[in-house]
Order: structure tokens, then sequence, then C-alpha cells
């Protein structure tokens, strides 16, 4: 079977990518491994609060997010149907990981203008506006053999 150059390409950019995804995969558990204890206490420590539960959203789903990640890289798959659910399940990790910090970051950011309310109110509008958390979702697809693939180049 003769392949062309775009699908040598094509296949080293998915293993690159794959390799990369690996890789980060692993620094982040390790940094997990390393800050588990010291977490866990100031954890126990602090109230239940929004901001409590927002930090653990934006602190742990992305475990999820790369687990689901290297699954889609390095799972055969074979059905539409299962990649398509995983896909979405990815996307459902990848906005409550956006949402989550991006709620963090303004809540920050109001404290830090001293309870601006003009503040909040142009970190609230631009939220809105702002169509980021709908790119995540759409960087995933299922090709029409089934296979799943990412759009991201290196």
């Amino acid at each position: 079977m003769v392949y062309s150059a775009d699908n040598i390409a094509a296949s080293t950019s998915l293993q690159f990518l794959a390799y990369r995804c690996a890789a980060m995969a692993t620094f982040w558990t390790y940094d997990y491994a390393c800050s588990f204890e010291e977490e866990w206490k100031f954890l126990h420590r602090s109230r239940w609060n929004k901001v409590k539960c927002l930090y653990i959203i934006a602190r742990y789903v992305p475990f999820f997010l790369i687990t689901t990640d290297l699954y889609l890289n390095f799972a055969p798959n074979e059905n539409p149907d299962k990649c398509r659910k995983l896909i979405n399940v990815y996307s459902c990790f990848s906005l409550m990981s956006i949402i989550s910090a991006e709620c963090i970051f303004m809540l920050r950011t109001y404290a830090l203008w001293n309870n601006s309310r003009f503040v909040l109110v142009a970190m609230v509008s631009a939220s809105v506006v702002s169509p980021m958390p709908l790119r995540p979702s759409s960087s995933r697809s299922v090709n029409e053999s089934g296979n799943y693939h990412s759009i991201y180049q290196h």
C-alpha cells in the first residue's frame, strides 16, 4: 500500500499531538502527586463556599479532560457513535474547566479592583459576548470512516 505525502504528514502530526498529550498528562499527574497532601490539608481547613467549589472544578476537571483526550488519541475506536459521545464528554469537561477558571479570574480581578461595579459589568459583558467557550468543542470531529481526529497541527 502506498501512502501520499499528505497522509504521512497528517499521521506524523497526529502522532506528535498524541505524544505531546501523553507528556503533558505525565507532568500533570506528577504535579498532582507532589502537591496532593498539602492541597488536601488546605481544602479540609477551609470552609465550603462558591470559590472553593470553583477551585476544585478548575483544579481537577483537567485531569478527566486529559484522560479523555488520551483515550481518544490512543484507543482504537471503530464505532462513530461511541467516538461522538466521547467527544461530547471531552467538550463538556472543556467547558467546565474554562468556565470555572474564567469565573475565578473574574472574582480575583473584581476583588483587586476594590469591588468596582464598572469592572464587574465590563468583565461579565465581555464573557457573555465572547465565543471562547465554544472553541474546544469545535476542534474535534469524527470523519466519515468513524475515526477521531483533531484539527490542531504542530
